[in-house]
């Protein structure tokens, strides 16, 4: 090519580059609200690819500065999406004969407090104000927030909270039984209205990993006939319910995403604990389905853990709903070997590493670690569980840094 007309030619391009034609926001979606579009996000009228992470511990903090800098922290190394608790039931009810302690009140903070049967909603600066300021410390710092309503896990109130000061016996009530659902109803209404207006907010959660049980010493046990009908039931009532309350932001259902096919020997995709990922995103008003991944947890191999990122992948595609990776990790070999006793031969570097490299492979929506941890809160570093990575961490250039980079060209192609 003639020299002269291909520098013009170039010029020409690195301006259109520098200065690309708007993008719109599409009819029906309002701006700064992410939306699902077919197998991906998107965004003001963009692909919204996005890494991200988890920090369910943001609302402990009353420190809206504290909130600011770490999220905008974790925006400066390209993580746009962050995952949190918006519950906190503190129980006083008293049972002689050994109720399972669901609340140790060390944050300092709580949204409901449950004493025989009643429940008081917390609108003080120790309850939803400090839910308050993360939703405007995430706006400012332009991170996006996945708004999870409640715990399978004993962690925080939960699940067994509401199913025990209502007088039920088993930890799956919760789907099924009237006067729990419409308790649960009652706060979610609070929480879905106090930030329906937020470009902050990501997503409404139903729950962080429901299941037919939990653990069995601080849980409820699971009923004999619990099954993945009770849940779906669950999710289309609940997933409605917040969409009449608030259609313009997102519903996830927040589950591992077990798959459910008979006669599947392993306990991860025969419907085992109550999930149906399929029918999940069968869902009208579910607009993404997620999955998680701890081979450390669930005695599974890190390659197996490669199968399960492809197989959601093309479940997401056959639904054309996105999908995220929404919580994953792998054990430092300190905690390995402290909760364990085992040793293992792969690295976190190795085995996040493929995951992720698996992920962008099949082109997942988007997925978020577990979880974000920073050395820069005015506390101090945040509680390492094993699985969390620290942005100063010698892995963190690799496995966060350069992810996201990888992620965010996604948006691109």
């Amino acid at each position: 090519m003639y020299v002269k007309q291909a520098v013009l030619l170039a010029a020409a391009a690195s301006m259109v580059a520098a200065n690309p034609v708007p993008a719109h926001t599409p009819p029906g979606r309002k701006r700064d609200f992410p939306y699902p579009n077919g197998n991906k996000f998107g965004l003001n009228g963009l692909d919204f690819y996005f890494a991200g992470s988890n920090a369910y511990y943001l609302p402990f903090s009353n420190n809206y500065a504290d909130n600011l800098a770490g999220l905008k922290a974790a925006r400066k190394v390209g993580l746009k999406v962050m995952r949190t608790w918006c519950f906190n039931d503190r129980n006083a009810t008293f049972d002689p004969n050994g109720l399972p302690k669901y609340f140790e009140d060390w944050t300092g903070t709580w949204f409901t407090e449950w004493k025989d049967g009643g429940v008081t909603i917390n609108y003080g600066p120790d309850g939803l104000q400090k839910l308050d300021a993360v939703v405007k410390a995430a706006e400012e710092a332009d991170v996006k927030l996945v708004m999870t309503l409640t715990n399978n896990w004993a962690d925080y109130g939960g699940m067994d909270v509401y199913t025990i000061n209502l007088g039920h016996k088993y930890h799956d009530d919760f789907y099924s039984q009237p006067d729990i659902i419409s308790k649960f109803k009652d706060y979610v209404k609070v929480v879905v209205q106090r930030y329906k207006h937020s470009k902050a907010i990501f997503s409404w959660q139903l729950g962080n990993e429901p299941r037919c049980g939990a653990d069995g010493t601080r849980n409820l046990p699971r009923s004999p006939d619990c099954n993945p009908a009770k849940l779906h039931s669950w999710f289309v009532d609940i997933s409605a319910f917040i969409k009449s309350l608030d259609p313009d932001h997102m519903v996830s259902v927040g589950s591992e995403g077990a798959f459910n096919h008979a006669g599947d020997p392993d306990w991860a995709y025969n419907g085992a604990d109550g999930t149906d990922f399929d029918a999940e995103l069968d869902i009208p008003t579910v607009d993404y389905g997620t999955f998680h991944l701890y081979p450390d947890w669930w005695s599974k191999t890190p390659e197996w853990g490669v199968q399960w990122i492809k197989d959601h992948a093309a479940a997401g595609r056959a639904a054309s709903k996105p999908v995220v990776f929404e919580e994953y990790g792998w054990l430092t070999p300190d905690k390995r070997l402290e909760y364990l006793g085992q040793v293992s031969n792969y690295t976190r570097l190795e085995v996040i590493k493929s995951w992720q490299e698996t992920s962008i492979a099949e082109r997942i929506a988007g997925d978020q670690y577990w979880q974000f941890g920073w050395y820069g809160w005015s506390y101090g570093p945040n509680h390492n569980d094993g699985f969390t990575i620290f942005l100063n961490d010698t892995e963190a250039g690799e496995i966060i840094n350069k992810h996201a980079r990888h992620v965010s060209a996604l948006n691109h192609k």
